[in-house]
């Protein structure tokens, strides 16, 4: 019984640390927000830009894997197994992954292979963000907000998390169909990090329960 509560109380810290690994890296991935910035023309040749690249990188794809975590210790504790919501959330983490892989291409190949950059490389670095940003806000916002649709009904379903929490599961999974728009997508990671710290209280009381009958 007490490896199954603290499978469960690392499955929550996975969440949050999905949330702080994700966003820490993705801030650390600072480009130039406009497609005639000059500083594109040298960005990657500056080896400090693309070593805080590739730290980035690492940073988000540790989050994904601390996500896949969070989702199979969050699934097991539904009757059913909740293998709808693991194939939403699978589908969230493949497509961020890729989107990560390929907003890193230009500066992961220069520092891993020393390969040279492309002459235009302003016009392929923005073809890459683009790619890569159109990947997270479409097709990966869209996986997320199913992800957190079934979620909170089987949430709601099996008294897992308190009513409050699933509706607003309800409310994100709806809002990512404008996630294009960003904000949207911001909020299914402020869902997680708090169905992370719910989950989290939720073991610790199973612990104290589980302590005084003992």
């Amino acid at each position: 019984m007490s490896s199954k509560l603290e499978d469960k109380r690392v499955g929550a810290w996975m969440g949050i640390a999905f949330v702080v690994f994700f966003v820490v890296g993705f801030l650390l991935f600072n480009t130039p927000h406009e497609s005639n910035d000059p500083k594109w023309d040298t960005w990657w040749d500056d080896s400090g830009h693309r070593t805080t690249a590739v730290i980035g990188l690492y940073l988000m794809v540790l989050g994904l894997l601390a996500f896949a975590w969070f989702m199979r210790s969050l699934c097991a504790r539904f009757r059913d197994g909740g293998g709808v919501a693991i194939t939403f959330g699978s589908l969230f983490v493949g497509t961020l992954l890729v989107s990560v892989l390929i907003r890193t291409a230009l500066p992961g190949g220069k520092t891993f292979g020393d390969q040279d950059l492309p002459e235009q490389v302003r016009d392929w670095s923005m073809q890459f963000e683009n790619l890569a940003f159109g990947l997270m806000l479409i097709p990966g916002a869209l996986a997320a907000g199913a992800f957190a649709g079934v979620v909170s009904y089987l949430s709601r379903r099996d008294a897992i998390l308190p009513n409050w929490l699933t509706i607003a599961g309800f409310i994100v999974a709806v809002l990512q169909l404008v996630s294009g728009f960003f904000l949207p997508f911001i909020l299914f990671f402020l869902w997680v990090l708090v169905v992370s710290i719910a989950l989290m209280r939720s073991s610790e009381s199973s612990v104290v329960t589980i302590g005084a009958t003992a």
